[in-house]
């Protein structure tokens, strides 16, 4: 077995606690790791192993021993990003679907913060050395996704997704013919197993979200949808809740995909060859994203449709349309 790395760290400034040192030193280390690290006695100077109080000062070496277990290190790599908005400490992409904004459990991918870190280190008209998450997309979701550059502007950003001062709306592509016009759906939402959760009255979490009919097709409908809180998979469950999943979403109550031949009458596949989805994934989009930055000024992106969304669409249009 390999002997356990050790990073040798000068500290050339006064800081105020070794995590703030060692988020600042070590960009490409997640910050939950640099605290389970310094939490577990993996930090030391003068070979005493100090905690995160410990306020490093100029002249000292900081020793950070990392354990022989694999831990997620970020390694910035140059990623196409469409970036809708951007400043000194903040900024908005339109995040693809098929790329997870963390790494999932058990996994050291982490090809999105890679991208994202190498922009902000080498391509951002205002340059950073670390990105902070402030909320999340499913995988297999697109659209508008903010980050925070600096740690003030996570701490501001990250109140306002936990106190609700956050306006999201997404576009949804789901499944029958939703009849109002408009409604709210109000649903208690608990965990039931790593990575799923579930509507229960009981012991579940308040959640609600409001919906608006954009338009109608034969068999599905595109909805409007701005969640009131924010739970996990909360606006898939709630669409799911009042019987009209996302038309893709198998864990849901959606299918697997949805294919010309559901959507044409008479549609005859080539013979030999498989049918090539028009869409395989969430039919799920995060279209607006409003909040007031740490300045006070007013922030709202807009992340336009990707193509397959615009795919599915035009096929609705030409093929499922109401008479």
């Amino acid at each position: 077995m390999a002997d356990p790395e050790v990073i040798e760290l000068a500290v050339a400034e006064p800081w105020s606690n070794m995590f703030e040192f060692l988020a600042a030193a070590l960009p490409t280390f997640p910050l939950n790791v640099l605290r389970r690290l310094v939490a577990h006695g993996h930090a030391e100077v003068d070979g005493k192993r100090v905690d995160h109080l410990h306020a490093p000062q100029p002249g000292e070496r900081i020793t950070l021993r990392l354990p022989d277990t694999p831990i997620v290190r970020y390694a910035p790599e140059k990623m196409d990003l469409d970036v809708l908005y951007e400043d000194a400490g903040a900024l908005a992409i339109n995040k693809p679907a098929g790329v997870s904004v963390i790494p999932d459990p058990g996994s050291l991918e982490a090809r999105l913060i890679n991208g994202l870190l190498y922009y902000v280190q080498n391509d951002s008209p205002f340059p950073s050395q670390r990105i902070h998450i402030v909320h999340r997309l499913d995988k297999d979701t697109s659209g508008a996704l903010l980050v925070a550059k600096d740690v003030a502007t996570a701490r501001h950003l990250s109140g306002c997704f936990e106190h609700r001062r956050v306006t999201k709306v997404y576009l949804a592509v789901v499944r029958g013919s939703v009849m109002a016009d408009e409604g709210e759906m109000d649903m208690p939402i608990a965990q039931h197993s790593r990575g799923r959760m579930r509507l229960r009255r009981r012991h579940g979490r308040p959640a609600a979200s409001r919906y608006r009919v954009v338009e109608r097709f034969r068999g599905f409908t595109l909805v409007e949808v701005q969640p009131l809180t924010g739970r996990q998979h909360q606006v898939r469950l709630h669409l799911s809740g009042i019987g009209h999943p996302l038309a893709v979403d198998p864990l849901y109550g959606g299918k697997e995909c949805v294919c010309l031949s559901e959507l044409k009458r008479g549609y005859r596949p080539k013979a030999g060859r498989p049918e090539t989805p028009l869409i395989a994934r969430l039919t799920l989009h995060a279209l607006r994203l409003e909040v007031e930055l740490a300045d006070g000024q007013p922030l709202a992106v807009e992340a336009p449709l990707p193509r397959d969304l615009e795919r599915l669409l035009a096929a609705l249009r030409k093929y499922a349309a109401l008479r």
